[in-house]
């Protein structure tokens, strides 16, 4: 497999490709220089953890087109023939064979052939589609909401019912909305490696400031799997933590220490608490790289 990967502009200077958040766009390149000559990456969610992204993540680069997703785990980077071409004498045929029959390349562009057995997709593959109209109907109605009321309000016009209806949709689509911040019970429902840790550091942000401390129980989340996957790759750092805490409690004390030092930076430097989740998400990943590259160090800032 070729060692080199070309990026074209058109897809990184487009608006909807910068609207999306830098970690969609991060892990986009990761798959692009990862992939082999025919643009297709086996393993895609253990890249995620590795770089401490959840699944929204990946999900937004599926919903918006960027990657096809294959139930045999398999994504294929759509716009793979618009950026890469490796000759034929130097190529290394894919392993995903069945999935590259299923393809075809139109205007340098990865699509599914008119009898592709759709079954080797995953079943949220469908949900990409509900996605795309949820997206679509909610932007509509809140150009509706702050248009048509902007101009009913100012002559007079505006109904209640109107009102009502748009504001009833909005509330639909939040609700089925699989982009939408998950509260902090559901995250530490979903993983409760993290709840004693979150609930030590985060108790009084719980309450105080919710939406701050979902950001920073989500990054706690991050690196704990992304410690996990390393540690399963045989990390020296983590393994020596694992034979002194023990299995994940290595993890936990990792992160902890890491933890504790990007609240403590933050205390005193912290201008903008609204800006908590954000600070404490970019200090942690910096602190956790620290610990488990050269044991430890007061340095790392946000």
């Amino acid at each position: 497999m070729a060692k080199r990967r070309m990026i074209t502009l058109d897809i990184y200077d487009s608006d909807d490709f910068l609207d999306m958040p830098t970690e969609s766009q991060n892990l986009f390149s990761h798959l692009v220089v990862r992939a082999d000559d025919d643009g297709f990456v086996s393993n895609p969610k253990r890249l995620r953890r590795m770089l401490g992204y959840g699944d929204n993540v990946f999900d937004l680069l599926i919903a918006k087109g960027y990657v096809l997703a294959f139930k045999t785990g398999y994504v294929v980077i759509a716009g793979w023939p618009s950026m890469n071409r490796v000759e034929p004498s130097k190529k290394t045929i894919t392993n995903a064979k069945y999935e590259i029959s299923q393809l075809r390349s139109i205007n340098k562009r990865y699509e599914l052939i008119e009898n592709a057995d759709t079954s080797i997709f995953e079943d949220a593959s469908r949900k990409v589609l509900e996605i795309r109209q949820q997206m679509s109907r909610k932007v509509l109605a809140q150009v509706r909401l702050g248009k048509d009321s902007i101009g009913k309000f100012s002559t007079g016009q505006i109904k209640d019912e109107d009102d009502e209806e748009i504001k009833k949709s909005l509330k639909n689509e939040s609700s089925n909305n699989p982009f939408q911040k998950n509260s902090i019970e559901e995250l530490l429902a979903n993983n409760p490696e993290i709840i004693g840790l979150s609930n030590e550091l985060f108790s009084d942000l719980m309450v105080d400031n919710p939406d701050q401390a979902v950001i920073a129980v989500e990054a706690i989340i991050g690196q704990y799997w992304r410690l996990r996957a390393l540690a399963d790759d045989g990390n020296t750092a983590i393994a020596v933590k694992e034979q002194l805490h023990g299995k994940n409690n290595g993890i936990i004390s990792i992160i902890k220490d890491a933890a504790q030092e990007q609240l403590k930076y933050m205390k005193s430097r912290l201008a903008n608490f609204n800006m908590f989740g954000h600070y404490f998400e970019k200090g942690l990943i910096d602190r956790v790289n620290t610990e488990i590259s050269s044991g430890g160090s007061d340095n790392a800032t946000i």
